[in-house]
């Protein structure tokens, strides 16, 4: 929508033309005219106040969104006359026929605004009944005198007729649209398109949450954390397998801020990675996120040491797994870059586990690099991704492990110019420094990462102080859903270009490097019941939003072929 100014600007002059137009067909200019304009205007203002305070508590319902409503409610209104009066011309004007045509734009005013406040607007039945009628009524008492009973029936009779049926034709239309969401998930569409706009366009999550939580299952999942405590600093990787989904700011679409921020209250210095994990693990509300973070408290030491291995790369088909061990516990990070690639399946996890086993680590943890945007991962290229983590394991088990050093910064330590495709858990790197030789991994708050970044990344530091060994995302959906592109979210390297964020690390690279020291890593999980949305909801909205739309698609062609043809016969006939 345009800014509150240009909006009230936009009604103003809209209004003006319409009233101006009615005025020079129906009365003489004189020096009143400009009072009952200035009537006019203040009619239109006290009316949108006025809605606004009947609507009060609605998410949706702002001034801005309001003046914008009746901008566009009035350029139906004055589309309609001037339509008709072009295709009056042949048949000539006069008084009724104008009439007629401000009838029938009040008509068609009406039912816009029906279809406006039944689709978006919560509140009661009547409230949004005077939300529609209150102003366009208001507007017509001073452009025109209403005709009486008689005369509608008579002289006005196609343009009365044929408005009711428009009318008619918007409540039948908003009535089976709506129906089609209830008879499949048991609730009508239209309140779910309510529930969707109240937390896209106004941030108020709560009314799609509610209804997310009843359509959810209870499922256990698993986080990891691996924390490195040098004395100075207590960097800690969290990989949990809960996936930051749908779209902000619902469910877990912000999870990665919610665990850096716990962790930074409990002295920890966070970096938030994806687990192994899909949409049909996003949590379905901030409550349900509550409850998954105060599970946090309860993290169980699986393993400690203060020794690791140098890293392990691998390569098979379009695949690379990079693996290093700590003690007992090997982390994997795998990716398909540069050749495009979306969450990785959640049986890959339990494979790679089994695998581990077989080398002889007890414990696994699997970060989805998810640093390549692509499609989702196809079979040959799933098989191709444990054939690479298999052969890393089998390398890695013959290296040797060497006392572990390492150092971390974070972006907001720093005024760094990043985009706004890095979410606000911010960028951050980890150093490893293991017998003399130095590996950054880059964490960055951001819904995966364009294709070929990662490499420029690892190609402008590959003679640094400590090359780049990997880039990952944690997959936050901050973005998700608001914006214009096909994919419908920012991907890492859209805003922040490879120069801009090759900057970024290297700022970030120097301050790691200056804090290294000799660390002691521990490893703890917690294995919590959520409650999670699942596939089935997904799909079920899918198959209800696709009928919806193609109603929409339906009905909207009628209703405006109904509107033309009644437009048509007011202006022939009458």
């Amino acid at each position: 929508m345009p800014s509150i100014k240009t909006a009230v600007l936009l009604a103003i002059i809209i209004s003006a033309t319409l009233f101006i137009t009615s005025h020079l067909l129906l009365y003489r200019i004189n020096s009143s005219t400009l009072i009952t304009f200035l009537a006019f205007e203040a009619v239109l203002f006290a009316s949108i106040i006025i809605e606004q305070m009947v609507l009060k508590g609605n998410p949706l319902v702002t001034f801005r969104r309001l003046v914008f409503l009746s901008s566009i409610s009035n350029s139906i209104w004055l589309s309609i006359v001037f339509f008709g009066l072009i295709l009056s011309i042949p048949f000539s004007i006069h008084f009724e026929k104008y009439i007629s045509l401000l009838l029938l734009g009040l008509f068609c005013v009406i039912a816009f605004r029906i279809l406006v406040s039944a689709s978006i607007f919560y509140g009661s039945m009547p409230k949004r009944v005077f939300s529609a009628l209150f102003q366009p009524l208001s507007l017509a008492l001073i452009l025109f005198p209403f005709p009486s009973a008689i005369e509608m029936a008579t002289v006005y009779t196609i343009p009365a007729l044929g408005g009711a049926g428009i009318i008619t034709s918007v409540v039948l239309y908003l009535i089976i649209v709506d129906r089609s969401g209830a008879r499949l998930i048991g609730v009508g569409s239209l309140n779910l398109f309510r529930a969707f706009l109240s937390a896209w366009a106004a941030d108020h999550p709560e009314f799609i949450e509610e209804f997310m939580e009843k359509m959810g299952s209870q499922q256990t999942v698993r986080a990891s954390v691996m924390i490195f405590d040098s004395g100075v600093m207590k960097p800690a990787l969290v990989i949990p397998e809960v996936h930051p989904g749908p779209f902000y700011p619902v469910g877990s679409s912000n999870l990665p801020l919610y665990l850096r921020n716990w962790f930074l209250d409990k002295g920890f210095s966070p970096l938030i990675l994806h687990g192994v994990s899909g949409h049909e693990l996003n949590l379905p509300s901030k409550r349900e996120v509550d409850r998954f973070i105060s599970t946090f408290e309860s993290l169980k030491t699986v393993a400690s040491g203060q020794t690791c291995s140098n890293p392990v790369i691998a390569k098979v088909g379009k695949a690379t797994s990079t693996c290093i061990a700590f003690g007992d516990v090997v982390f994997v990070m795998p990716t398909l870059s540069p050749f495009g690639m979306e969450d990785l399946p959640l049986d890959l996890k339990q494979k790679v586990e089994g695998l581990a086993l077989k080398f002889g680590y007890n414990h696994t943890i699997v970060a989805d690099t998810h640093n390549s945007q692509g499609e989702p991962i196809k079979k040959e290229d799933h098989d191709d991704l444990i054939k690479a983590i298999e052969k890393a394991l089998s390398n890695l088990k013959s290296r040797g492990q060497h006392d572990l050093m390492v150092g971390s910064a974070h972006s907001s330590e720093f005024d760094l110019q990043l985009g706004d495709d890095i979410g606000p858990a911010g960028l951050g790197l980890l150093i490893l420094d293991i017998n003399g030789e130095k590996y950054s991994i880059v964490i960055s708050d951001s819904n995966n990462a364009a294709k070929g970044l990662r490499e420029g990344l690892l190609e402008r530091f590959k003679g640094s102080k400590a090359p780049v060994l990997e880039l990952c995302t944690s997959d936050t959906h901050v973005t998700a859903g608001k914006i214009s592109n096909l994919k419908g979210y920012i991907t890492l390297g859209e805003r922040t270009g490879l120069n801009e964020l090759s900057e970024a690390i290297k700022i970030l690279m120097d301050k790691a490097a200056e804090r290294i020291a000799r660390a002691k890593f521990q490893v703890k999980w917690v294995d919590s019941s959520v409650k999670v949305i699942g596939m089935k909801f997904i799909d079920d909205l899918s198959i209800v939003l696709d009928r919806s739309f193609s109603l929409v698609k339906k009905g909207g062609l009628a209703i405006i072929t109904l509107s033309f043809v009644v437009l048509l016969l007011t202006a022939i006939f009458i």
